[in-house]
């Protein structure tokens, strides 16, 4: 089976990543726990096998990612729906059996959650990873679907619920992962992330 893990990022810039954080915390700092978590998370690709396709927002430092298995895409469409589908389309087609789209949101995620998303979609049509929010952190295919990214209020917690009316509309087969927590809002800081924020103000 040929796997590719798609990896939804933006370049960190102020303003533009976190904003609900920065609210509280300020632009700068705000910055800093994105790039964070987006290290955290391609530290968690390197043990699995499969290629890992970067679909970015704004510009790319590819020499950040040396690795062989990495390419660059960037995003395209109107919204995080359109934009995923195409993702997956755009992937589809260049042969992989099997996908999975992550965000760089999840300080939870595990190479075990991707691995289990993996083996499932052997069975399942539709793979998801819920988030505390009421989005998801994962979503995998072994092919595309785009009504299950039609209709859907992006960034609101009825993404997952939302999502799963079209997958029972459909009578898709459907796999659940463990439910973690996204790192949005100041409320979903864990103890971690606080002190990362302290060592800022230290400095």
């Amino acid at each position: 089976m040929k796997k590719a893990i798609i990896v939804f990022q933006k370049f960190p810039s102020p303003g533009k990543v976190k904003t609900r954080l920065a609210a509280t915390i300020g632009n700068e700092k705000a910055v800093y726990i994105y790039s964070y978590l987006l290290n955290y998370t391609h530290k968690i690709l390197s043990s699995i096998k499969a290629d890992v396709l970067i679909f970015h927002e704004g510009q790319i430092d590819k020499q950040q990612y040396a690795e062989d298995n990495y390419s660059f895409y960037p995003q395209c469409g109107k919204d995080l729906g359109q934009k995923m589908s195409n993702a997956f389309d755009q992937t589809f087609e260049q042969g992989y059996d099997q996908i999975i789209i992550i965000g760089t949101d999840c300080l939870e995620l595990r190479s075990r959650h991707i691995e289990e998303a993996f083996a499932c979609l052997k069975n399942n049509d539709l793979i998801l990873g819920p988030a505390e929010d009421g989005g998801y952190y994962l979503i995998g295919l072994n092919k595309n679907d785009g009504q299950l990214f039609e209709n859907i209020v992006w960034s609101s917690d009825s993404v997952f619920a939302n999502t799963m009316a079209i997958a029972t509309e459909k009578q898709l087969k459907v796999h659940l992962l463990e439910c973690l927590n996204d790192i949005d809002e100041y409320s979903d800081l864990n103890d971690q992330l606080i002190a990362l924020i302290s060592e800022i103000d230290s400095k």
